[in-house]
């Protein structure tokens, strides 16, 4: 009788907090709904929208000691510059902004630990209630660093709903990431091999249909040149519409010319 009881309080705990959630999370524009899990999000538009819009993600690094805020702005910037989009900058799971607003879900240490695929399909749930919202006709994933190794595991493990995915400096090869940021960081939370999927594993499940720009600056010592060539040769091992491009720059590429270029044509 005991056992029913608590069974039946868990029930209603997690109905109240359901409820709770879809509440407190009701404006589109700002935040979305889906699995459970309210995530914060800015939303930019073209000032000439078709009824079938190409729907842009945008998705920040790990920023281990600061609130990004990135995302937003590059969302922004490729509203301004493109017609017919909807560009959104996504806060990833447990991570709290400039305007204080937090999204549901674990931080974590930002150590490789919060690419989980919990995390990744907080994201790509929510990107699909924005695909289902706004009836895009493109979906177009865009994450740099950490917001990489995420974009490219939504790209797997949602194979439908990505048409493009632009990944900027990844760590894709998650283990190898983590042993080289030991080697250069010497900080005890990388060390050892994380029991979590990484990109490189799962590039079969990446499909065809979907096309994949990967981009890396050569002078890269955070995530180094030879974990997105990794990636690059999974993908076209199985057969994948890969583009790699290695350019002038260090990790901090995010923004630069080259790189704002490729996002604009993902888009376009």
């Amino acid at each position: 009788m005991k056992s029913v009881v608590a069974s039946i309080g868990i029930l209603i705990m997690l109905i109240s907090f359901s409820l709770h959630a879809s509440t407190e999370c009701n404006n589109i524009e700002s935040e979305v709904f889906a699995n459970g899990a309210c995530t914060v999000i800015e939303t930019y538009k073209s000032s000439i929208l078709s009824a079938s819009p190409t729907l842009a993600i945008v998705l920040h690094g790990d920023a281990p000691f600061w609130n990004p805020n990135v995302q937003y702005r590059v969302a922004q910037y490729l509203a301004n510059n493109q017609k017919n989009v909807i560009s959104i900058g996504m806060l990833r799971p447990g991570y709290t902004d400039d305007f204080n607003r937090q999204s549901d879900g674990e931080r974590g240490e930002t150590v490789g630990d919060n690419y989980d695929d919990k995390r990744v399909r907080q994201i790509g749930s929510s990107i699909e209630v924005l695909k289902e919202h706004y009836k895009a006709q493109k979906i177009v994933v865009i994450g740099h660093s950490g917001g990489a190794a995420i974009t490219a595991k939504v790209s797997a493990l949602f194979p439908e709903l990505v048409n493009h995915a632009v990944i900027i400096s990844c760590p894709c090869n998650i283990n190898a990431w983590r042993k080289d940021m030991l080697k250069r960081n010497e900080y005890e939370l990388f060390k050892g091999d994380l029991n979590i999927s990484s990109p490189l594993e799962l590039a079969k499940k990446v499909s065809v249909n979907t096309k994949v720009d990967l981009i890396v600056g050569k002078d890269d010592d955070n995530t180094k040149p030879y974990l997105t060539k990794q990636y690059y040769e999974a993908l076209k091992k199985h057969g994948k519409n890969v583009y790699l491009q290695t350019i002038e720059g260090d990790h901090n590429i995010f923004q630069g010319k080259q790189v704002i270029a490729t996002m604009l044509a993902a888009i376009e």
